[in-house]
């Protein structure tokens, strides 16, 4: 009966905060949690190849939630710059490792068995916030990991995204400037410089 009331994610205490669901769609921009992965496999996306790692927030406000991360070492042609890319990712990816005191068992691309090694490790990460996209959806990101020694958690705060309305040339819009073009020179004459 002890091994169905361990919870990986730590003591099962009963309290509402523990127990009841948490309402929010992502965390907020610049959030520093630690996180367990729990998943890192490869993946392919429209034909575009990298590797996924899905991270659980273990502490902080936002407990339970999970982030992914997407690492582009195979490169990505729908980029900017597809090399400073690529070069970014592996080298985050060998920070992975680094930073679990692992290597790589071979020089080739890994394997979903290769990434398996880092499930269940835990970590520091600073999650971020995207730009809204054109449905105005906005999706977190990881942008940094640390070790989990000493980390300490800091909620980040919310991109607050404004809208602005663009009118079609063709509108005009009937304001003073429009129905005035010409300043009058008897205002200019009084200007003191």
């Amino acid at each position: 009966m002890s091994d169905f009331w361990e919870s990986e994610l730590g003591e099962v205490t009963g309290c509402a905060a523990d127990a009841f669901a948490k309402t929010f769609t992502h965390v907020p921009d610049g959030t520093m949690a630690l996180a367990r992965i729990d998943s890192f496999v490869n993946a392919e996306y429209q034909g575009n190849k990298y590797l996924s790692i899905d991270w659980v927030l273990t502490d902080g406000d936002f407990k339970g939630a999970k982030v992914n991360q997407k690492l582009k070492v195979y490169g990505d042609p729908r980029d900017r710059d597809p090399a400073k890319t690529r070069h970014r990712a592996l080298n985050m990816l060998k920070l992975i490792y680094q930073l679990y005191n692992t290597k790589p068992k071979h020089s080739g691309e890994p394997t979903d068995q290769d990434l398996s090694v880092f499930v269940g490790k835990h970590a520091g990460i600073r999650v971020r916030e995207t730009e809204p996209n054109d449905n105005g959806k906005q999706y977190n990101w990881v942008a940094e990991i640390h070790d989990a020694k000493g980390f300490k958690c800091e909620t980040g705060v919310s991109i607050v995204v404004t809208h602005t309305n663009i009118i079609p040339t063709q509108v005009s819009i009937d304001s003073a400037f429009s129905r005035n073009p010409r300043v009058p020179e008897s205002i200019v004459d009084d200007i003191p410089f």
